[in-house]
Order: C-alpha cells, then structure tokens, then sequence
C-alpha cells in the first residue's frame, strides 16, 4: 500500500516540502534584508570615501587659483606698479615696472604678467611680444575696467595655439579712488593638470578625477589625454559656433568639440546641480575607460567649473560582493541542516500513521465495516483516529436504516401514483369549463363529483359564472345609454368649438388692425416729441446767437476805441521821431566843428614841435570821437527814416481797421434783428409741436386702452375655445369607449 502512494499525491511529503520552503524562504529573506542593510553601508562608506576625495581635490585646485588672484590683486597694489602707469612714458619709471613684474613672474610661477593701461592695450609686459596688443574685448579685461577681479575662461590667446588661464585686478592711484590701468596675470593649465592628477587609484584601481566647465567641455583630464578640451555631450549649435567663432582652444576648436562623448548622465548632473541646493550628486554612468562607475560631482566655489570623481562600479561594489557570497553561503547550509530534521520528525511523527488511515479509510470503502484504526498517539493524529472510529460505527447503522426507509418509501410511492392520477383527470374537466367562460360562453356549468377541495372549486366556478351572467346583462344596457349620450354631446361640442373659433378669429383681425393704428399714433406722438424738441433746441440756440451778436456790436465798438487811440499813440510817436531827426542834425553839426577844431588842433601841434606832442594825441582822439559821432547820427538818421515809414503805414491800416469795424459793427446789427424775428418765429412753432405732441399722446392713450379690452375678449374667447374642445374631446372619447364597450359585452353568451 506504500509503493502506491506518489510523493507528489502525499500529504506528509507536501507537508514536508511546505515546511522546507517557509523555511528557505525566511532564511533567504533576512539574508537579503541583511545584505540590504550590509549593501546600503557599504555604499555609503564608498560614496563617503569618493566624495572626501572629490573635497581635498578642490581644495587644492581652488588654493592653486586663489593664489594666482592673491597673486595679481598684490601686484597690483604696489608703488612701482602704480608709477609705471601714471608715467608710462617715463624710460626710469618702465625700467622699474619690469622689474616689478619679472619678480612677480619668478615669484607666483605665471607664464605671463602684463600691464595694460584703461583702454585695455598692453602698455608693460614680461613677454615684449604682447606689448601693444589690444585686449579690450576680454570679458575678463571689461570686468577688471568694471573695477572686479576676474578670471578668464580657459582660452586661446590671439595668434597663439596654447591654452591659458588670465586674471585681471584693477589699479587705483594714490587716493584709491581712479582707476589708472588694470594688472593681467596668465598662467598654463600644467599646475592644474598635475593636481587633478593626484586622485588617480585613490579610490580604487582605475579610478580618476576631472574637471568640466558649464557647458561640459573638459578642462583637465589627465588620466585620459586624448579626452582634453572634447565635450562629454554634443554641444547646442549656438554654443558651439560661439566656440569656433572665438578659436577657444586655437585653429583645432572644431575639431575638438565635435570629437563629443556619449555622457549625457554628466550633463544632466549638470543641470540638476544647478536647479537644486545640495552641494553635491551623485550618479552612475560609463567612464572614459568604457568600464561602468560610480562618480560624485561638485562645483568649484571660485569658477564655473565642476570637479567630477569617478570610480569603476568592480572597485566601489567589491566589499558588497565579498558579504553578499558569504551570507548566501550560511544560508544554504542552515538550510540542508533544516531540511533532515524536517524530514526525520515528518516521517517518525505523521507519515506512518497517515499511511494507516489511509488503509482503513480504502477498506472501510470497499465494504470491511469491521476495521478500526488502533494508535496510541494523544496528539491531533490520535484524536483523528478516534473520530474517524466514532465515524465507522455511525456509518454502519446509518447504512441498516437506509435499507428499512428504502422499503416504505416504495410502498408510498405506488398511492401516491394513483392519486396523482385521479386529479388529473379533474384537473382537466375544470380547465375545460374555464376555458369555454373565457372565449365568452356563459351558459355552461359545471358537474361536481368530488368532495374534497377540488369540489369547492368546482362550485365557486359556477357561482362566478353566475355573477358573469348577470354583470354582462346590465353591462349591455349601459353601453347601448353612454352611446347615445356620447353621440348627442359631441354634435353639440361640435357646433360650440365652430361658433367660438370664428369669434376668435374676428377678435384678432380686429387686434391687428388696431395695432396698426395704434403704431401709427404712437409714431406720430413720436415725432410730434421730436419736433417740440428740436423748436425748443433753436429757440435756446437763437436766444444764444442774440447774445452773442450784442456781445459782438459791443466787442467790436470797444476795438474801435482801441484802434483810434493806437492811431493817435502812432501820430505822437511819428511827431517825436521828427523831433529827434532835428536833434540829429544838430549833433551832426557838432561833429564836423569838433573835427575842424581837433584838425586845427594837430595843426598848431606840429608847429610847435616836442612840446605839442602830448596835445596832438589829444587832438587825434577828439577827431576819432567826432567821427563816430557823426556816423552814428547817420545810423539814427536812417532808423528814424524807417520808423517814420512804418507809422505812416500803420496810422494807414488803423484808418482802415476803424473803417471795416464800422462796416462790421452794421453787419452783425443787421444780424441780430434777423436772429430776433427767428426766435419769435421758432417760439410760435415750438408751442404748436407741444400742443400736437400732447394730442397725439392722448390718442396713444386711448388706443392703448381699447387694445387692452380687445385684449381681454380674446383672452376669453381663446379660453371658451380651449374649454370646448377639451368638452369635444372628451365626448369623442366618451363615444369611443362606449362603442369599444358595446363590442365587448356582445362577445358573452348569456342564454
């Protein structure tokens, strides 16, 4: 009986199994869990490590920079400097200024140290190549012009093909308040190189340091070389015309920043290290070397450059790996460990006795009443024994008592059949009898042969019948009534609905026609309003044009005045330029006598010889005032001259102004009495429109009235109409159903 019990089909074999797996299955759980936790510390002790070295990497490039600002901003501050560039053409002042910068030079390691005066021309520098050079379209030149310290972007200079770093700082003179030049510092990017070089293996073999500007290009990448100055992603257009236009890294700018990566996961940490406040991000992504890595990006504090650390993935998951391998490796030997001593306490404990039920439950089946199961087990399998014995003896007098029911059941089942029979056949008899009432014979009636319920049917049907017959008698008589009263109705409804659709219809051709009318006066009170309106708008307007034609003869009486009293100021003034122009000629006179007299003068003057000189002096100088004397009564002559013309021409248009006010002062007189007979005449009318406005008004009035009545006779016809053809339509339903009702009860047979 064991052999045929498969390990599949077993229940203690499935139980086994079970148990064996929720026990792998929770092993394997805190495993994982474990590791989880394991794997999550160690990522963060790795990620701890790249970053501290991705710290001390910047620190040295930002002192490095730092230095080279100190550096410059010191220059500029000295006194030597400062002389140099309020003497540029000084021979002992440059003398010194060279040797300022060559000390600085040796002293910072730059390559070069250059001055340049405000305009940004390099006017001092310790490459005599770049003295001359014009470098005012710097950005970092415009910012030291700004007065800001400033560093460039990593650049090619003009007519070179080396790359370079500059900073500027400006200088001030003695009172710290003019700018007089600008110090520029520039330095090769061999120091930067060196310093990111240092972080090479220090997180692991492979790993490696680099720094990109803003848009991605790679500024120092020393484990890789060919990558320098090759962005990590394709460059936008714009950028990248900008970049060749400007020949940032020489003639081979093209070139190199077409050689593009394909990484954009650093661009992208790019953009969200700018978008967010973390100081640091960390992504993973393929490194140059083409292994998967793990990197940490953070940007430089005194440029726009990002220090990227990267590791490969072997290197930063190794330790993780190592505890992974070794957690695994306990849990399958807790498991094999699990898996016997399950297997012993199942077969020991539950697959024997199981094997034991399952051999008397199979003979109890094949009909051995007798077997019993006999265990000595108090657990649930010997409490599942003793059940399943309990089981066994009610089974067996459960079976003696079926055997004797079976016996009686088959004697109750022979009457039954032939009761069953009986009531068919009255069962039919009665559907007969219904089914001849219900196609309308009411004459038949039922025979009743039996007593029990069926019999009461029986006599409850003929009674039913009965009332049928009487009910479909005096149904008949009242349908032949309602016809005839249905049919008198509506022929009056009929008539009725005729008479009141015609008055309803007169009523409102009687409507229209008074809307008309009543349109028309409202029109003509309409217009009647508009007419008084606008009388009354040129009645005020005359009354205004009467005004201002009295304001008008009285303006223009006062212009007379006016124009007779500047004629008369005229005539006063022509007499006193007369005057003056005698005057003129007597100072005229004067003159001619002082220059005689002054000619005289220098006569007698030379006659007497070195005594008479002084006096002849004298002499000239009165005969030099005589003739301007006498020119300048020939300039007032010709003035007087003009100013006598211009009063005779204007007495001449004030006469003729006095003439044409008078001639205006009659026009607008005349135009006044014109305006005052148009008044009255606009006042007659403008009475006669208010007196035509209220007529017609009260006609409105009156109309609006009689609508009103007419209104109310057609609300009341409509409503008669609307109540006698409900009246008709109720009488030609009432005719209707009294002939559908006729129909009906002449179906039934009652005799």
């Amino acid at each position: 009986m064991l052999k045929t019990i498969s390990p599949t089909r077993s229940l203690s074999t499935r139980l086994a199994l079970f148990t064996i797996a929720t026990a792998m299955t929770a092993m394997l759980a805190l495993t994982l869990l474990t590791n989880a936790a394991a794997t999550e510390n160690a990522i963060a002790t790795a990620r701890h490590q790249i970053d501290t070295q991705t710290l001390n990497g910047i620190e040295r490039v930002e002192m490095y920079l730092q230095d080279r600002r100190s550096g410059v901003a010191l220059t500029a501050q000295l006194p030597l400097v400062r002389a140099m560039l309020e003497n540029q053409e000084n021979p002992e002042a440059r003398e010194r200024g060279q040797f300022v910068i060559n000390a600085v030079q040796n002293t910072f390691n730059y390559d070069t140290i250059s001055l340049l005066d405000l305009s940004g021309k390099t006017v001092l520098s310790t490459n005599p190549g770049k003295v001359g050079q014009d470098r005012s379209q710097r950005p970092e030149v415009i910012e030291a012009q700004r007065g800001i310290p400033a560093m460039s972007d990593v650049t090619a200079d003009l007519d070179e093909e080396r790359v370079f770093l500059h900073f500027t700082a400006p200088v001030y003179g003695l009172n710290k308040q003019q700018m007089i030049g600008i110090v520029d510092g520039r330095i090769v990017l061999d120091e930067i190189h060196r310093l990111v070089a240092l972080d090479k293996n220090r997180s692991g073999v492979g790993s490696y340091s680099v720094i990109v500007d803003r848009h991605g290009v790679r500024i120092s990448i020393p484990d890789f070389p060919q990558f320098l100055f090759q962005p990590v992603a394709p460059l936008a257009p714009t950028v990248a015309q900008e970049m060749i236009d400007a020949r940032r890294f020489g003639s081979n700018t093209a070139a190199l920043i077409r050689q593009s990566s394909s990484m954009p996961e650093v661009m992208e940490s790019i953009n969200l290290l700018n978008q967010r406040v973390e100081e640091r991000l960390f992504f993973e992504g393929t490194l140059n070397s083409g292994e998967e890595g793990e990197s940490v990006i953070r940007r430089l504090r005194s440029a726009d450059w990002y220090y990227i650390h990267r590791v490969p993935i072997e290197q930063f998951y190794s330790v993780v790996r190592a505890q992974t391998n070794y957690a695994v490796l306990v849990t399958i030997i807790a498991a094999v460990i699990a898996i016997l001593v399950t297997l012993w306490f199942v077969q020991r404990s539950l697959r024997r006795p199981l094997i034991q039920l399952v051999e008397t439950a199979s003979a109890i089946a094949g009909g051995d009443l007798s077997r019993r199961l006999q265990m000595q087990q108090r657990d649930e399998i010997g409490i599942l024994a003793d059940r399943f014995n309990t089981m066994a003896d009610a089974l067996e007098a459960r079976i003696t008592e079926a055997q004797a029911a079976k016996e009686e059941a088959q004697r109750s089942q022979r009457a039954e059949a032939e009761g069953r029979a009986s009531l068919e056949r009255s069962v039919a008899e009665y559907l007969a009898f219904v089914q001849r009432v219900a196609s309308g014979d009411l004459s038949q009636t039922l025979a009743i042969d039996r007593n029990d319920a069926l019999g009461q049917l029986g006599i409850g049907l003929n009674k039913m019948v009965e009332s049928l017959r009487a009910m479909g008698r005096r149904s008949q008589e009242a349908a032949n009534a309602i016809a005839e009263a249905a049919a008198q109705i509506l022929i009056t409804t009929t008539q009725q609905a005729s008479a009141v659709n015609e008055q309803s219809t007169a009523v409102a051709q009687t409507m229209a026609a008074l809307d008309e009318v009543r349109a028309i006066a409202r029109q003509t009170a309409d217009q009647a309003d508009h007419t008084a309106r606008d009388a009354q708008a040129a009645l005020t307007a005359a009354q205004q044009g009467i005004a201002i034609v009295e304001e008008t003869v009285q303006s223009m009486t006062d212009i007379r005045q006016r124009v007779e009293g500047i004629a008369q100021t005229i005539l006063s003034l022509a007499g006193q330029a007369q005057a003056i122009n005698t005057i003129t000629g007597t100072v005229s006179e004067l003159a001619d006598q002082s220059n005689l007299l002054a000619l005289n003068a220098a006569i007698e003057a030379a006659r007497a010889g070195e005594q008479g000189r002084s006096f002849s002096v004298v002499a000239q100088q009165v005969r030099d005032l005589a003739e301007r004397s006498k020119q300048a009564t020939v300039q007032v002559r010709s003035i007087l001259g003009d100013i006598q013309k211009s009063t005779q021409a204007a007495v001449m248009v004030t006469e003729e102004g006095a003439r044409r006010v008078d001639s205006g002062s009659q026009l607008v007189s005349q135009a006044g009495n014109v305006i005052h007979r148009i008044a009255g005449e606009v006042e007659n009318g403008a009475q006669v429109n208010v007196q035509m406005a209220a007529s017609a008004r009260q006609a409105t009035v009156g109309l609006e009235q009689i609508g009103q009545a007419l209104l109310s006779i057609q609300k009341a016809a409509s409503e008669t109409l609307t109540s006698t053809r409900q009246a008709e339509r109720a009488a030609q339903n009432l005719n209707a159903l009294a002939q559908s009702l006729q129909q009906m009860v002449a179906i039934y047979r009652l005799a």
